[in-house]
């Protein structure tokens, strides 16, 4: 079996798009919008974001079947990970595939990005952890956690306890990226750069221009869910606690911040 296939070669219904990031942020700005959804007083806020996940998930399971693949000669606890993780995420993209019906949507409805599968393409176990498992799954830890307030806000327990359920397992995730990240660099501080350096890349390209702050910090917009309106954070705020506990670093994620208020990427 060929190892690192292209994004093209994932299997996929017919209806479904499947296209680089960079295409989404431009047809968003050719309509006028942001280039990412994360203004949640856009009118399909919810649907656009749980069906990114639902779809980030479906790359996440492929992508850590990929990586078990990939890398046969990594030690067996590692490769024992990345199996626990297909299960875990196969199960996740369940739950928002069930979630996306809940809310009058489904796996397909929007484009897919690309984006996670494209770090599959990096030749490097630790830089593939780093990637996927710290900077992506990271970053899911702080829109679950987004998530999360919505719906408490908006009395909806029902998506408030299936994505804290799934937030669980994604802090788990990232912190065996963290583990393995500098298990597979132990002794070898270049090749620890080099895993870092590819997580860091990731991060910027998600630092939301600088929208990526405090929970405190966060301006409020109106939003609506369902018949409710509630006053929410704007911007995308990192979970900090979540990272903390996923093996992240105090000096990490204040770098994080500091990343955020200097990106261009946007």
């Amino acid at each position: 079996m060929q190892k690192m296939i292209p994004v093209d070669r994932l299997a996929r219904p017919a209806n479904h798009i499947l296209v680089p990031l960079e295409r989404i942020f431009q047809a968003r700005i050719d309509q006028g919008m942001s280039p990412t959804n994360v203004m949640p007083n856009e009118e399909d806020f919810l649907k656009g974001r749980l069906h990114g996940i639902a779809a980030g998930e479906m790359q996440a399971m492929e992508a850590a079947g990929r990586t078990l693949f990939d890398f046969p000669d990594a030690p067996w606890e590692f490769q024992l990970d990345m199996a626990r993780q297909v299960w875990d995420e196969s199960r996740h993209a369940e739950i928002f595939t069930k979630l996306l019906e809940y809310v009058g949507s489904y796996l397909g409805e929007f484009p897919e990005s690309e984006v996670l599968w494209s770090c599959t393409q990096v030749d490097d176990p630790a830089c593939r952890v780093a990637g996927i498992n710290r900077g992506l799954e990271g970053l899911a830890c702080d829109v679950f956690d987004q998530i999360i307030r919505m719906a408490q806000r908006a009395g909806d327990e029902v998506i408030e306890r299936a994505v804290d359920y799934v937030l669980a397992d994604e802090i788990t995730h990232v912190r065996m990226g963290s583990n393995w990240m500098r298990k597979l660099t132990e002794g070898n501080p270049e090749a620890l750069k080099r895993a870092q350096e590819f997580q860091e890349n990731i991060d910027k390209l998600f630092n939301f221009q600088g929208g990526r702050t405090t929970q405190g910090n966060a301006p409020q917009v109106a939003v609506q869910i369902g018949e409710r309106q509630i006053d929410f954070d704007a911007t995308l705020a990192i979970a900090r606690d979540a990272r903390l506990l996923a093996g992240f670093t105090e000096e990490e994620i204040e770098r994080l911040f500091q990343a955020a208020s200097r990106s261009a990427a946007y």
